[in-house]
């Protein structure tokens, strides 16, 4: 997977670039079919200290999308982290369960 990630109006050490890599990147391990994911930290919604983390994640035809806010970058890619997270599971069930259904219709009923 290739994992691009952008700063605007924040500054991004490299060891914090790092752990938020890493945080985002443990969706990997609920599914592996994913192509590239870009991660956008910017200055947060009330344009006081707080960071946003933007994550887009492009897997096989679907693209998920989620945002955290958070005092610093970590906490804010956390959040991101557990929304995608959610997003990442719905998606596995629906491509694992559709399968199984259309088996299911064509043996001839549930």
């Amino acid at each position: 997977m290739q994992i691009s990630v952008t700063a605007r109006d924040v500054e991004l050490s490299d060891g914090i670039r790092d752990d938020a890599v890493a945080k985002l990147s443990r969706v990997q391990r609920v599914f592996g079919g994913f192509i590239d994911m870009d991660i956008t930290f910017l200055q947060g919604p009330g344009g006081g200290d707080e960071v946003q983390c933007d994550v887009v994640l492009h897997a096989k035809g679907q693209y998920l999308r989620a945002s955290g806010v958070g005092p610093d970058a970590l906490t804010a890619a956390e959040s991101a982290e557990s929304k995608l997270s959610r997003q990442v599971r719905k998606l596995k069930t629906r491509m694992v369960d559709k399968p199984r259904l259309s088996a299911a219709e064509a043996r001839g009923g549930a």
